[in-house]
């Protein structure tokens, strides 16, 4: 690898730490600057929050349902998600952690790995892989 793809690289995978940090803030102005205008965002279908979305539109609804079924669950420490960053070129995989408490004492802590596509420095394509949807879907049903 050239000196130039290796300094491209770890510029992708710092755009993919400042996405990891927006959204442990739940700063969504700051990813309309990580994401190109013409980004897809895909997720589990079965989730609350699932599906496919598309361009800036798309990840702010995403975003709103990702926010309105995550954070009465989730205290400062659970927005943490544990990142661990994987230069791939101009992708960018991450393995992280999705945590949260139930009022009825129930916890989640379940690990999952998203891969990031970059193109120009901007996410052009943005998938997530959760390790266990279905406990993931348990521990919502449980919830109020």
């Amino acid at each position: 690898m050239s000196t130039e793809e290796t300094r491209m690289t770890a510029e992708n995978v710092e755009v993919v730490r400042r996405l990891f940090r927006a959204v442990e803030a739940r700063d969504i102005e700051a990813m309309y600057e990580i994401y190109a205008p013409d980004v897809i965002v895909r997720e589990a279908p079965s989730l609350p929050y699932g599906g496919e979305y598309r361009g800036h539109a798309g990840i702010l609804e995403h975003g709103r349902g990702y926010v309105e079924t995550w954070d009465h669950l989730q205290d400062d420490e659970d927005r943490q998600l544990d990142a661990e960053f994987i230069d791939a070129g101009d992708r960018v995989v991450v393995c992280w952690r999705q945590r949260a408490h139930g009022p009825d004492g129930t916890s989640l802590a379940l690990p999952a790995i998203s891969i990031y596509e970059l193109r120009d420095l901007r996410i052009v394509e943005s998938t997530m892989h959760h390790l266990d949807t279905a406990a993931l879907l348990t521990f919502l049903g449980r919830q109020p």
